[in-house]
Parts: structure tokens; sequence; C-alpha cells
């Protein structure tokens, strides 16, 4: 086998390798939960936002008695 070749299918091994143990990007996960435990149906709100980089996701639940 060439050298070249053989040097290309290293590199090869190697692209996979990285791409496949690469670790997934940071992410945080905010929950404020304000609704009572026996609500069966909290009022909620779940928002993400994804830039590639970094990742953030909220989730807001309140009861609906409350909202009253």
């Amino acid at each position: 086998m060439p050298r070249h070749k053989r040097l290309l299918l290293v590199a090869g091994a190697v692209a996979l390798l990285v791409a496949i143990t690469r670790p997934s990007p940071p992410h945080a996960d905010f929950e404020l939960l304000m609704h009572r435990v026996g609500d069966t149906a909290p009022q909620q709100v779940h928002a993400a936002v994804d830039l590639g980089v970094l990742a953030v996701s909220v989730l807001v639940t309140w009861s609906g008695r409350l909202a009253r």
C-alpha cells in the first residue's frame, strides 16, 4: 500500500474517532417548579435555545389557581 494512501486511511480513522468521542456541547437546564403537589395539569412554559456551542433550556410551571 503506498504511503500516501496509508496516511489518508490513518487520518480518516483519527477523524472518525474524534467525531465519535467528541463531548456534547455544554448546556444549562433551569427548572422553576411553582405548582401545587396535587395539581395534575399545571400551567407551564418551556423554552429552549441551542446555539451549537451552548444550549439553554428553561421550564417554568405554576398552578392554575395561583394565576387567578
